[in-house]
């Protein structure tokens, strides 16, 4: 891990030193792209659309629409406002130590003044980060992954949440992956619901945050140089604690052979108009045990292409948007959007992770130390996945139906 992060860190310092070097593969832009409302996009010297900076998702949406608010796009002032106060009115119980911060199995974790932030919550006044489709949901699964994920069940079944490493989510083990594709609940996400899984309603109250793990939002520093663009993500991996520098090459090389695949897969860049466009292939997730604790893809990530567009709206504003297309899983790809603040003066961290990853000693000697339990805990998590995968192989079903019915 540490030669993987100098080396990391020494790709970053040869993008920056290219900056200051011409490239005949590249030609400068004539001029720049002018905003409908008459804001002039800033170039880098060698007439690239600047991006760089620190940017930071800051305000809070549900990822998927909530069945409440079925319909409606956006929220009125008076919502935001409602939810704003409410969010105020929480972070002081939580200065005061009398929020708790609730985990897996509903069970209470870390006390709230751990996460506790000075900053103003703030709300987007869209109902969801999905906006396509555009009724706010993630697609339906194909017949072919719900086959896929009753196997990964089959592979998991009588294992103990800390048997092997392989139990134990990615996150937790200092492994990067692409992060954003991976939903909560194994996979499986809620359709912004919670049936068959208990939730405090003072923490997962509508509207509290990203749900499902899914943010985009950041922080993020972006670095320029001549043919190349570097994003570092302060929190890569699910349920953070890993950064990572995505070296992003925009010189027209090709897509690597299928043949090679990799946890954080192979990104390509280019531009189109003012939008940079990023396209990650040849990403293999880990699998096929289903993890207790999260950090699961529902697929393999083979046949997966993830594709985010970051165009600047202004000074202050990106407009981030990520597209999640794998024709196995899902029988359409879905789009998540999110505004992203520049935000100069925020200190992107060096996350070094280590927690978990010191950690794993100890919960495999503790699942050596009391094996019922630690399959206890993998069964009450294996009962938590089935009424949701029931209701998701359902919804394939009918998907199926309606796809043939079309034909």
């Amino acid at each position: 891990m540490k030669h993987h992060r100098l080396a990391l860190v020494g790709a970053m310092a040869a993008v920056v030193a290219l900056a200051s070097t011409p490239m005949a593969s590249q030609a400068p832009r004539a001029e720049a792209d002018t905003t409908a409302a008459g804001w002039t996009s800033p170039q880098t010297a060698w007439g690239d659309p600047d991006l760089q900076g620190i940017w930071r998702g800051l305000q809070r949406i549900n990822f998927q629409r909530p069945p409440a608010l079925k319909g409606r796009e956006f929220l009125t002032d008076e919502e935001v406002a409602k939810l704003e106060q409410a969010s105020a009115r929480r972070k002081v119980r939580q200065l005061q130590g009398k929020q708790e911060n609730w985990g897996d199995r509903n069970q209470p974790n870390y006390n709230s003044v751990v996460s506790y932030s000075p900053e103003r919550t703030r709300y987007a006044k869209r109902t969801s980060a999905v906006v396509d489709p555009p009724d706010g949901i993630l697609p339906a699964w194909t017949l072919e992954q719900v086959r896929y994920y009753e196997e990964r069940e089959a592979a998991t079944l009588g294992r103990g949440e800390a048997d092997w490493v392989v139990d134990r989510p990615t996150a937790e083990r200092c492994i990067p992956v692409v992060p954003k594709p991976i939903l909560g609940f194994w996979g499986m996400a809620l359709s912004g619901r919670s049936k068959g899984i208990p939730t405090n309603p003072t923490v997962n109250a509508l509207g509290a945050g990203f749900s499902n793990g899914a943010s985009g939002g950041g922080p993020y520093r972006i670095v320029q140089g001549q043919g190349y663009v570097v994003i570092l993500e302060e929190e890569a991996g699910i349920g953070g604690g890993v950064g990572v520098s995505r070296v992003i090459p925009l010189d027209g090389r090709p897509a690597l052979s299928k043949t090679f695949q990799h946890w954080m897969g192979a990104a390509r860049g280019h531009w189109d108009g003012n939008t940079l466009v990023v396209v990650t292939t040849n990403i293999r997730y880990p699998g096929p045990i289903i993890t207790s604790h999260g950090g699961n893809y529902p697929g393999t990530g083979e046949t997966l292409t993830f594709t985010e567009r970051l165009t600047r709206l202004d000074a202050d504003t990106i407009e981030y948007r990520y597209t999640v297309d794998d024709p196995k899983v899902y029988v359409r790809p879905y789009t998540v959007m999110h505004e992203l603040t520049r935000d100069d003066a925020y200190k992107v961290s060096k996350i070094i992770c280590h927690e978990g990853h010191d950690d794993t000693p100890s919960a495999l000697s503790a699942g050596r130390f009391d094996e019922e339990t630690a399959i206890d805990n993998a069964n009450e998590t294996r009962l938590e996945r089935e009424e949701r995968f029931e209701e998701m192989k359902a919804e394939a079903i009918e998907a199926a139906k309606q796809l043939n019915s079309s034909k």
